[in-house]
């Protein structure tokens, strides 16, 4: 008799078990997410960053290393130009280390939890888990988040990520409105909870290492930037009622430069000159992926946006939004001077 009730019992804990065993939803893998994030000591990953900016996509090899709390070094380096950029943030503050030019700037932020950032695992994991109306789908051994993108380019929107079953990130696409594809990076490896040397954070041995690896680029660089004369560079991209009100021509120590002052609406002014090496430190500021280039936005009403291009150091400042200011920078790549 008590055989014969033992079946029913036992029948009914392989029903719950099979059902356990059933395909994760959205929800459940939200929050296994979450708690990876929570659990994990860091992360050092590897991937391939292709950004269209222009006729031509920009691609770069994106190295990952974050010590939690808030320790992080990513190296950003161009596959076109073979050019190396760093971004570091320890205890002494946040870095944008250009190697080639042996110039560094420096800065209190609380980046990068301001703005997310596509190659880092948990701005992805945030923008998987805040987003409620998610979509989901599991792909065979992935799944796969369509998620709303919160990046300092107003024209992302959407962003699809895909992570394999251990919660690894695979690649992403980040599109415009219209769902074309602007960002994609497709990892190559990632490690949770790595080993990292003592040193691994430090500004001075990220910055001589780099300038090392990097010497036929600023010999070349440098011989480059005494030849050129890069004439006047203007944006391709103005807010809307905003025109160019003049030209000047200033000469300095350092050679000619360029300043272009625009009025309207949002009124700004651009300097160019050549660029230079610097150590330059601000009270804040905050790191800015322009798609071909690290700038650094300084300021809170009257905003200044640095940054290097092509032996060319670019000075943008305006009231405008940062939204704006991004936008015309980023109009700036690849434009000729006159």
């Amino acid at each position: 008799m008590k055989r014969v009730l033992l079946l029913p019992a036992v029948f009914l804990l392989i029903c719950l078990s099979l059902i356990g065993c059933g395909p994760k939803s959205s929800g459940d893998v939200a929050d296994d997410l979450a708690k990876q994030v929570e659990k994990m000591s860091g992360y050092k990953s590897k991937a391939s960053l292709s950004v269209q900016a222009g006729k031509t996509p920009q691609e770069y090899e994106v190295e990952v290393w974050h010590k939690k709390p808030n320790f992080y070094r990513i190296s950003l380096t161009s596959k076109q130009r073979n050019i190396t950029q760093i971004i570091l943030r320890n205890n002494e503050g946040v870095f944008v280390l250009t190697p080639h030019l042996n110039k560094s700037f420096r800065f209190q932020s609380e980046w990068p939890e301001k703005h997310g950032q596509v190659y880092l695992y948990e701005s992805l994991a945030k923008s998987i888990i805040s987003d409620t109306a998610r979509k989901f789908q599991g792909e065979g051994e992935q799944y796969a988040f369509e998620v709303k993108a919160d990046y300092q380019s107003r024209s992302l929107t959407t962003q699809k990520i895909m992570l394999n079953k251990s919660l690894e990130p695979v690649r992403v696409d980040v599109m415009d409105s219209n769902m074309n594809p602007m960002v994609t990076v497709q990892y190559n490896s990632f490690e949770l909870n790595p080993k990292f040397d003592e040193d691994a954070f430090d500004k001075e041995r990220n910055m001589q290492a780099a300038i090392l690896d990097s010497v036929p680029v600023i010999a070349e660089a440098s011989a480059e930037n005494q030849e050129r004369s890069f004439g006047v560079i203007e944006p391709n991209y103005l807010p809307k009622g905003v025109t160019l009100k003049g030209i000047d021509k200033v000469n300095d120590e350092d050679g000619v430069q360029i300043v272009l002052t625009y009025t309207g609406e949002y009124p700004f002014t651009l300097i160019e000159n050549k660029s230079r090496s610097a150590a330059v430190s601000f009270v804040s500021g905050e790191p800015v992926d322009l798609g071909y280039t690290v700038g650094i936005m300084v300021g809170d009403v009257n905003k200044t946006l640095r940054w290097d291009y092509e032996g060319v150091e670019y000075t943008l400042s305006s009231g405008m939004p940062a939204e704006e200011m991004v936008e015309v920078a980023k109009s700036m790549f690849n434009q000729v001077g006159k």
